[in-house]
């Protein structure tokens, strides 16, 4: 009996992931010895008065991994695309695995996230310290993990997502129209955290747009255009892209 032969897709998401795996690993272990760090230290040097004070330290986590997320996407198509498909991988194959690591990737990081605010939350507990958030999100309290994660996920998704739309547009168009496009590339990003009103970039863009924030069922569903848009730009982008030997 002959084995069945693996997807090509999940052939892509592999070996990206294969590729990428100590990427990921090094920079959570960094970033999260860093920033436990740097709490610690306001904690213990009682700086963390003022506007700190009672506040959650791990709350503005997220905004790390969002540029990380989306500096790995800027390199997906330039650094990977012409060796697959020297290899008999097609453009949409290659797509739809990118889109898997996509997902994978959020959901890790979204998941190290999530674990991030019980610690903090048991930590502060065992000090007597007052535990708050800042900015607004779609939980209201540390303990609503899954809407924590929901959040995450969405703008880990969508930063993820505009990363690769800078990366495929500097692969397929030349370098000066790149960088115009760059700019709009940006949107799926910027348009996520509008729709989810999340943290202090979601609540300045509304501001600058006079937006109230929408409802729930109303803002995840625009959010999940948002994700499926940024994937179908992507695809139109490349799926036809010529393959080039050298990226300069």
């Amino acid at each position: 009996m002959t084995r069945s032969r693996k997807h090509p897709a999940l052939i892509v998401a592999g070996n990206l992931m294969y590729t990428y795996r100590w990427v990921l690993a090094t920079y959570w272990l960094v970033f999260i010895v860093i920033y436990v760090g740097i709490g610690f230290i306001l904690r213990m040097n009682g700086t963390a008065g003022g506007d700190i004070d009672g506040q959650s330290i791990w709350e503005g986590a997220g905004s790390s991994p969002k540029i990380f997320l989306m500096v790995v996407g800027i390199m997906m198509t330039p650094l990977s695309l012409a060796s697959f498909v020297a290899n008999g991988i097609t453009r949409r194959h290659f797509i739809g695995g990118v889109m898997l690591v996509i997902a994978i990737f959020a959901i890790v990081s979204s998941i190290l996230l999530t674990v991030g605010y019980p610690i903090e939350r048991a930590v502060y507990e065992m000090n007597g310290w007052p535990l708050a958030l800042k900015n607004p999100h779609l939980f209201e309290t540390t303990r609503q993990y899954g809407w924590i994660f929901v959040e995450s996920f969405l703008l880990f998704f969508a930063y993820f997502g505009s990363g690769w739309l800078i990366g495929s547009g500097f692969y397929r168009f030349h370098w000066r129209v790149a960088i115009v496009l760059s700019a709009l590339a940006l949107l799926p990003a910027m348009a996520m955290e509008v729709v989810l009103y999340s943290d202090w970039m979601g609540q300045l863009l509304q501001t600058a747009f006079e937006a109230d924030r929408a409802p729930m069922p109303l803002a995840l569903s625009l959010s999940v255009i948002v994700a499926a848009l940024t994937a179908a730009l992507n695809y139109l982008m490349l799926r036809h892209v010529a393959i080039k030997k050298k990226l300069i």
